[in-house]
């Protein structure tokens, strides 16, 4: 699958790798749920998926949730690989 993320920046930690590609698994996960509902992400929750996999925001501070359908189905898929 072709992610609308980020590549892994260099020079990440072995944890810091696992813990971000976590993440971006999760962001992954959301996106697809909204594509087969019929709802792409917008680039602006893109953009805010992004921050959550750089370790900028938590999924409490996802400001779009109320814009993205799928918000739910991520955090439902963040608690379910912790």
């Amino acid at each position: 699958m072709k992610t609308p993320f980020n590549p892994l920046p260099a020079g990440l930690s072995q944890a810091e790798e696992t813990t971000r590609l976590k993440r971006q698994r999760c962001a992954e996960w959301g996106v697809a749920v909204a594509a087969l509902g019929g709802t792409p992400p917008s680039p602006e929750i893109i953009s805010e998926l992004q921050r959550y996999i750089d370790g900028e925001i938590t999924l409490a501070e996802f400001a779009l949730a109320e814009d993205f359908p799928a918000y739910q189905a991520v955090v439902t898929r963040e608690r379910l690989v912790a």
